[in-house]
């Protein structure tokens, strides 16, 4: 969690996100694979995996636009192997995060954080990683790049209105062309947080109002802290407001799982220094859009109660 002297980072000069032209690939990612619970024997070969899936993410160009090389998105893609039901075939589950800069400053805000438990694949030692969008026949690619494109939509969205579109298009394609993959994960009505129900939100025409948060709790927020602390936390107030209608269409949306676990941390610091009365609405309304997570918002309550 941030403390107060993260937050003050924001008013001072940092890093700049200007555009540039120098052309630089968009991810700065970094590969996690823990196998401490399959047998020793079989944990050597997922060295190699883990410093050539690494390479793949970061070494190939992912889109059009120029990325200066402070300007690619931090990202962790953390694997944990759970077991082995056949030769070079694995169950495990992935963990994925990604940041993007806040304007003029060095603090680095979360914009995609989700668990995975339904990954499964084939490996063999020194097998090259080729990935072919018109050929999905390797598992473990088609898992990696489906969360990439969520991670370039989630970025690009946080830039401008549906910014993210080209992205998510290319996930929900993957999506639909693996429906009748043997693969858990893909397939729709398997579960409500599948990669097939993350996707479907997205491209809901009903959870507009999620991405327009997205833009406006980033743009109009966080962006202009530098500025006016008081006056970027404002818009974020105003933003989350759009998550009403989101949990209207569809109370058990992925989509507002995604965004408390990007999230809650930094709501809770963003409001532990607001007035008061900022303070009781910013908690009547966490509590009102995830009652789950009640108690996770009680630093905000205990603050406006002392």
């Amino acid at each position: 969690m941030m403390g107060k002297l993260a937050w003050s980072a924001l008013i001072a000069a940092g890093i700049s996100t200007s555009a540039s032209n120098i052309k630089a690939q968009e991810l700065n990612a970094k590969v996690i694979i823990n196998t401490e619970q399959i047998e020793a024997s079989f944990r050597e070969r997922f060295t190699t995996l883990q410093q050539d899936l690494q390479e793949f993410i970061n070494d190939k160009e992912w889109t059009m636009s120029h990325f200066a090389v402070q300007e690619r998105i931090n990202c962790t893609f953390a694997f944990t192997i759970s077991d082995m039901p056949a030769s070079d075939t694995y169950n495990a589950s992935l963990t994925i995060q990604a940041n993007r800069p806040v304007y003029y400053s060095t603090y680095q805000t979360t914009t995609f954080n989700w668990r995975d438990e339904q990954v499964s694949f084939s490996y063999t030692e020194g097998q090259t990683l080729t990935f072919n969008e018109f050929n999905l026949d390797n598992e473990l690619l088609n898992t990696t790049v489906f969360y990439i494109y969520l991670i370039l939509g989630c970025d690009y969205d946080s830039f401008s209105p549906l910014g993210g579109n080209e992205f998510f298009q290319k996930a929900e394609s993957m999506v639909n062309s693996l429906q009748s993959s043997d693969s858990k994960g893909w397939r729709s009505f398997e579960n409500k947080k599948n990669r097939h129900a993350l996707i479907s939100a997205w491209t809901d025409q009903r959870q507009t109002d999620y991405r327009q948060m997205w833009y406006d709790y980033h743009r109009s927020g966080l962006d202009i802290m530098h500025q006016s602390m008081d006056k970027g936390r404002r818009f974020i107030s105003n933003s989350l407001q759009l998550l009403k209608k989101v949990r209207e269409a569809d109370a058990q949306s992925p989509l507002l799982s995604l965004f408390i676990a990007s999230k809650l941390d930094e709501l809770c610091n963003i409001y532990s220094e607001a007035p008061m009365q900022e303070k009781q609405q910013a908690y009547k309304l966490l509590q009102e859009l995830f009652p789950t997570e009640a108690s996770q918002f009680e630093s905000i309550k205990q603050k406006y109660k002392e």
